[in-house]
Order: C-alpha cells, then sequence, then structure tokens
C-alpha cells in the first residue's frame, strides 16, 4: 500500500515539472514580445532613428517582430540589405548612412546556442526596423540637405539677382504603414519599387554605372592630349590615342587598314595635304605610314556620334569643347549619374499616362503616351540670367493669337529704355498701355507716360500694363499653352526660328519657346474633344484677337533639369550644366 503511494507521488511530481517546464518555456513569438518590450524599456542605445520613433513602430505592431521568426532572419530582412547595398544613389554612401557593416556583422555572429540569442536576434530585428525608416526616408525625400541648397539659391540670388527655383515632390508616405504592408505581403521590393523614380529608361541608367565602374576599374578613360582643333583630312600624332578613347565609349567600332593612297585623305577646307615645310611634309609621310593617324570618315563618324552624345555641335572636329567632353572620366561620368537618379527622386511618382517632358539642359520637348515618345521637338529655355524653374503641374487651356502682358522686368529693363530714344517704338511694335493689370482697365496714350521720371520710377511703372497685340514681333507667336503657375512660366511658340539652329538654346527670359507648336496643336487636339484643329487654324488664318480654349483632358508637364539620362533609343547622354546646378548641388549630398 506505502509503495503503491510512493510511486503515485513519484508520477505526480514528475507530471508537475514536466508541466512547469513547458510553462517557462514559452512559444517563440511570446518571447520575443517579451525582449522586445525589455529592450525598448531599457534605454536601448546606439540609433540610427529616435527612440520614440523605434518604439512607434512596434508600438503600432503589438510589440511583435517584423523581420525574424523562429527561423532566424526573414527573406524580406535579407532583401532589405541587398537593396540597400545596391542603390545606385546611395551605393558609395552606405556604410556611413546606414552602417551595413555593423549589421552584417551581427548577423554573422548569430548563433543559436548562444545564452544570448533571443537578445541578439531581437535588436538585429531593431537594426533592421530602423535601415528600413532610414531608406523610405531617403527614396521618398531624397539624400540632400534640401533646405541648405535652397539658401544657397537664396543667397545667390541676393548677389546675382538671378531668381532659381526648384520644386521637390518628396512622398507623403508613412513608413510604418509600408512596413506593415511588407510583412503581409511579405515582399519588400514589391512596396519599396512603388515608392522609386519611375523616369522612362531608368533601369538603363543605372545599368549605364555598371558599365562605366568596370572602365574605371580598368584604369578609366584614355586621356586625350590637348591640341589644335582636328578634323577630317588632318594627320595627328594624336590620333591613334583619340581612336581608343573612342572605342571605349563605342563610338568607333571599325579599325581603319594601312591600305588608304596618301590622296584618299584630304583636308576638308583646304582640299591640299598641308605642308609648311619640307620637313614637316617628311614627319607626314611618317605618320601617314599608320592610318591610325589619319582622320578619316570612319573617325569623323564616330566624333559625330561621341558630340550628339554630349550635346554638341555634330560637325565631327575635334575642338575645345568636344575635347573638354571626351576628357571627362568614367569616375566624374558615375557621379553625375548619381545625382541625376537623385533627382528623378525628386519628380512626381506618378508622371502620368500621357505626359510632357521638358528637359531644360537637352533642350527638347517630348510627349510620352505609354512609356513611348509620341512627340519630340527642339526648345529655347532660359538664359542662366533668368533659369526655367524646374516644376511639375497640369497643362489646362491653349491660346491662338495671344497676346503679351510684358512682365515688369522686361518692360523696366528692355522696353522703357528703347520708348526714351523712340517715342513711337510701342505703336511701330503693336504695344499698348493700360491702367493697370486687370482686365477692362483703361488703355493710356503712350504720350502721357513718356516723361522719363515716370517712366525710371520703378514703383509707380509697376501699375502699369504693357501689352502686345498679335502680330509679326509679339514674342509669343502665333500660340501659347497654359498650365497656370506660381513661376509664371508656359510654353509658346516664337518668330525667331532661326535661334533652333543652335546646339545651345538657352536664350529666353524663363518661358519656354517650340520649334513645332503647331505639332503639339494637333496631337493635343487628336484626344481632345474641346478641341477642334480645324477650327483652330481656322482661327489661327483668319483672326487677329486672342482665343483661349479650355482643354477637355488635362495633360501633366515635367520640366526637369537632367545632365545625364539614357534616350528612348538606349543611348547614354550627358549634357553641359547650364545653370551649374550639378556644380552646386554636389556640395549638399551626404
Amino acid at each position: 500500500m506505502h509503495m503503491l503511494n510512493l510511486k503515485f507521488i513519484i508520477l505526480l511530481i514528475i507530471i508537475n515539472c514536466s508541466l512547469s517546464a513547458n510553462n517557462s518555456k514559452l512559444p517563440f513569438e511570446l518571447e520575443v514580445k517579451k525582449d522586445i518590450k525589455s529592450l525598448l524599456n531599457n534605454n536601448y542605445e546606439d540609433l540610427l532613428i529616435s527612440k520614440k520613433n523605434l518604439n512607434d513602430y512596434y508600438v503600432k505592431n503589438d510589440y511583435s517582430a517584423y523581420w525574424i521568426d523562429k527561423n532566424g532572419i526573414k527573406s524580406i530582412g535579407l532583401s532589405l540589405i541587398n537593396r540597400i547595398k545596391n542603390d545606385p544613389v546611395l551605393k558609395p554612401h552606405i556604410n556611413k548612412i546606414f552602417r551595413l557593416d555593423e549589421v552584417e556583422k551581427n548577423l554573422n555572429s548569430l548563433d543559436k546556442s548562444d545564452s544570448k540569442y533571443l537578445e541578439k536576434i531581437v535588436k538585429i530585428d531593431f537594426m533592421l526596423t530602423e535601415l528600413f525608416d532610414r531608406y523610405v526616408t531617403y527614396i521618398s525625400k531624397g539624400s540632400i540637405k534640401w533646405n541648405e541648397f535652397e539658401e544657397k539659391l537664396a543667397e545667390r540670388e541676393k548677389q546675382t539677382e538671378i531668381k532659381a527655383t526648384w520644386d521637390k515632390y518628396s512622398l507623403k508616405e508613412d513608413p510604418k504603414q509600408l512596413l506593415k504592408k511588407v510583412v503581409e505581403k511579405n515582399d519588400l521590393l514589391d512596396v519599396l519599387n512603388g515608392l522609386d523614380f519611375n523616369y522612362p529608361q531608368v533601369k538603363e541608367l543605372i545599368s549605364a554605372i555598371d558599365e562605366l565602374e568596370k572602365i574605371s576599374a580598368n584604369g578609366g578613360y584614355t586621356k586625350v592630349p590637348e591640341s589644335k582643333s582636328l578634323r577630317i583630312g588632318d594627320v595627328s600624332e594624336v590620333l591613334p590615342i583619340l581612336r581608343k578613347r573612342l572605342a571605349q565609349s563605342k563610338d568607333l567600332n571599325t579599325q581603319c587598314e594601312n591600305t588608304q593612297n596618301e590622296q584618299s585623305i584630304i583636308n576638308d577646307n583646304t582640299n591640299t595635304i598641308n605642308t609648311s615645310t619640307e620637313q614637316e611634309n617628311s614627319e607626314n609621310v611618317k605618320l601617314r605610314a599608320n592610318c591610325e593617324n589619319i582622320f578619316d570618315e570612319d573617325l569623323k563618324n564616330a566624333v559625330i556620334s561621341f558630340q550628339k552624345k554630349h550635346g554638341l555641335f555634330a560637325d565631327g572636329i575635334v575642338g575645345t569643347q568636344t575635347q573638354r567632353f571626351i576628357n571627362i572620366s568614367a569616375s566624374k561620368k558615375i557621379a553625375i549619374i548619381r545625382l541625376n537618379l537623385e533627382r528623378m527622386r525628386w519628380l512626381p511618382r506618378n508622371l502620368g499616362e500621357k505626359y510632357l517632358l521638358v528637359n531644360i539642359p537637352e533642350y527638347r520637348l517630348k510627349l510620352y503616351e505609354n512609356d513611348e515618345v509620341k512627340l519630340n521637338m527642339a526648345v529655347i529655355v532660359g538664359d542662366a540670367k533668368f533659369p526655367t524653374p524646374i516644376f511639375s503641374d497640369k497643362m489646362s487651356y491653349v491660346v491662338l493669337n495671344p497676346n503679351w502682358n510684358i512682365p515688369d522686368s522686361i518692360a523696366k529693363n528692355e522696353l522703357i529704355p528703347k520708348l526714351l530714344k523712340d517715342p513711337n517704338y510701342l505703336a511701330d511694335k503693336g504695344i499698348d498701355i493700360y491702367a493697370g493689370w486687370n482686365g477692362g482697365t483703361e488703355k493710356i496714350d503712350s504720350k502721357d507716360v513718356l516723361d522719363s521720371a515716370i517712366l525710371q520710377d520703378e514703383e509707380y511703372l509697376k501699375s502699369f500694363r504693357f501689352s502686345q497685340n498679335s502680330n509679326k514681333d509679339n514674342p509669343l507667336g502665333k500660340m501659347k499653352f497654359m498650365f497656370p503657375n506660381k513661376h509664371a512660366v508656359y510654353l509658346h511658340d516664337t518668330p525667331a526660328k532661326y535661334l533652333f539652329a543652335n546646339a545651345r538654346r538657352a536664350f529666353s527670359h524663363g518661358c519656354i519657346r517650340l520649334s513645332k507648336p503647331q505639332d503639339l496643336l494637333t496631337t493635343i487636339a487628336d484626344e481632345d474633344s474641346n478641341l477642334d484643329i480645324d477650327k483652330a487654324n481656322d482661327i489661327l488664318a483668319n483672326v487677329t484677337s486672342e482665343k483661349a480654349i479650355g482643354l477637355n483632358k488635362k495633360i501633366p508637364i515635367h520640366i526637369v533639369y537632367l545632365t545625364s539620362w539614357v534616350d528612348e533609343n538606349g543611348v547614354l547622354q550627358f549634357r553641359e550644366d547650364i545653370y551649374n546646378f550639378d556644380k552646386l548641388q554636389k556640395e549638399f549630398l551626404l
């Protein structure tokens, strides 16, 4: 009897011990919750973000982990690390900004047999949450010190009276809601790709960095020595070096053959081989023995190819400008591309299914529809003293036979001096003066305001409105395309068509002049029921008064400033930094 009781007691003890052991061993998720609360309450330090911000992430998630489970680090955590590592803009700064080396060190030291394994993996969850928060902030708002950049613009305006404006469109997404979405979908890349840049051919631009990094790792582009201008027919020991350089950028894809007759390549200008002395002639003959020393047709075409990629006048002559662009290093081009990728992150993420794009340094307007270029034309933009502002808006109406209300600055600096010299200047140009800027204000005889003291009083002058009727001298031409904005900028026709022959077309006071305004009008009319192209053309041909036509479908327009991009043909492009924004913004990048 006593033996039976003893066995029963022992059995109870075993069961009780077993239950106690099971009760002390909480499920992994509950253990993690417990550690998260404990670490957050015990002044967990060394944070990339504020403690309150980190705490808010876990309060919103009921103190559950985001990036870990009983098996270790989830795939979304590893995806985050790889995404940051390979970010095309931030790649050079990842350890400085994100301390990825520290995160990876902690990951590599994880050991499930370690008594502090749970605490360590919870800290890694914190680290990954911090990385996510910081990374989303960078791709949403950019990695430039924007306030300092704007202060610099304001300072420059005070010193030079050059007013430059650049609107940035930061995302308003809540990173905490985004992380919740990542966990629910178990797909980090799908969520982040929805936040990142959405510019045409951006993937190809990112790939260009890889190509340039390979060139840089192999010693970079061959430097071409400075020389006099080189053109077809010239003979020079510089030319083999030029050939090598153009082959590196895939502009020259052929090799010459030493079979050419000396007389077959002649100088374009003189049709003779230039020799001034017998010694020079002898050296020329030696150089000509190697065809690589001769500027032939293939080399000219290669130079033209290079010039087109850099917005230079494509004449096939290696002059000062072409030489300067040829000697831009691969590493500098990588930095330029990264800066322009950064700029793409400042644009609205949804550019529109159909939209207009004006790239200021490219001097071109393109109309995109479903990612294809439907219209492409040369434009004239603001010169360096009157830079065209960078912003996005929506085109809402078109004006045919537009009058031109002359801005105060132009009236003061250009119109008044001409009027003082010639009292008939306004009448000759079809310019009227009105007593105010509101519609219906009284027209004033120019003779009544010819007093030079009145005309030179800047504040008093602002009370007058100078308006030029639609005529052959009106700088707005026959039409303008309006997207009302705080910058008072629009697209318009121009009578000065000859200016479009220039490679560098920064001539305006800020508005954008179109080389083919009729093409834009027709393209818009094709898909807008409010704009009848036949009626519009009749107004242009037979009516002189101004006529505004509202658009049924507003068209997004994005005025951008990119000095590097990949065009619709897959060609990597670079352009002159006409407003010095490249130089300025580099100062304020991380």
